[in-house]
């Protein structure tokens, strides 16, 4: 009898260990944590864009004659976000540094470090313009962010914008690198240039990169994404990420402001929340 109750209860430990292992691999698959970061490490360089946009709608200086320098503050939530204003031609070149900077206006609470050095040439609603942000020993909560991003007007509120050596050196050490070429659609927002937290941008291109994991992947926008500056997620849109012969589908929804999303693998729907605030 007593081996009996042995055997049984050897027979539920191995039950139960092969159920938690079921639980953890439908939990943890490599496709959607893949996504999920996908989506951090945009949403941590859509944010960057945002600090170069709100800082450049607000400060336009004049180039002197003698081609002097101003330097100023954008004293806007904690910390503090400087700039060192020069010309070149008629480029003006900004050089701004953050110190545990976080954005009041924002409200996503990221905390910033570091310097990004912004080209201008041209304002967005003129018939030229063309941006190029370099990001030099800059990093967002602690994680480094590393590319240089170029801007150039195509249309009437149409961009083409690329980013090439994207890098995001997480805190655990991770990497995952980002290149992509898109365009940029300014749908909302443009009558009121001072302020760049009523505007609406839809967006479609291709990225490539190199996961966590080290495994290469194609991240492509198959329905135009919706960004709402005054949200802090993107609001519809959908991407579909190849990687290691895989496909998922990140669904971000029909326009709610929310942390939500679907991701569709091997045809099973999984609904996951987003790990970062635009």
């Amino acid at each position: 009898m007593k081996r009996t109750n042995l055997i049984f209860a050897a027979s539920l430990l191995v039950f139960a260990t092969f159920m938690t292992a079921c639980q953890k691999s439908e939990t943890t698959d490599p496709m959607i944590e893949s996504t999920q970061d996908d989506d951090k490490v945009s949403a941590l360089f859509d944010d960057t864009q945002n600090d170069v946009d709100e800082f450049t709608a607000v400060t336009t200086p004049a180039k002197s004659s003698s081609d002097s320098y101003s330097s100023y503050a954008m004293p806007v939530g904690s910390g503090s976000r400087t700039d060192l204003t020069t010309f070149s031609g008629d480029t003006v070149i900004h050089t701004i540094t953050f110190v545990d900077f976080v954005n009041g206006r924002s409200v996503n609470g990221h905390i910033k470090n570091g310097v990004i050095v912004v080209k201008v040439l041209g304002h967005p609603v003129d018939a030229k313009f063309e941006r190029i942000i370099i990001m030099q020993n800059f990093d967002i909560d602690g994680n480094k962010i590393e590319g240089v991003r170029h801007v150039i007007k195509i249309a009437d509120y149409q961009y083409s914008v690329t980013l090439v050596g994207g890098k995001v050196t997480f805190t655990d050490g991770t990497t995952y690198t980002h290149e992509f070429t898109r365009t940029r659609t300014w749908t909302e927002g443009y009558a009121t240039l001072g302020d760049i937290w009523d505007d609406i941008f839809t967006v479609e291109g291709v990225a490539t990169g190199v996961n966590r994991k080290g495994y290469a992947y194609t991240h492509t926008i198959t329905n135009p994404l919706v960004i709402k500056n005054a949200c802090r997620w993107i609001v519809e849109g959908t991407i579909e990420l190849v990687c290691n012969g895989k496909t998922a589908i990140l669904d971000y929804g029909m326009g709610e402001c929310d942390d939500q999303a679907t991701i569709t693998v091997n045809g099973n729907i999984k609904d996951i929340t987003l790990r970062c605030k635009r």
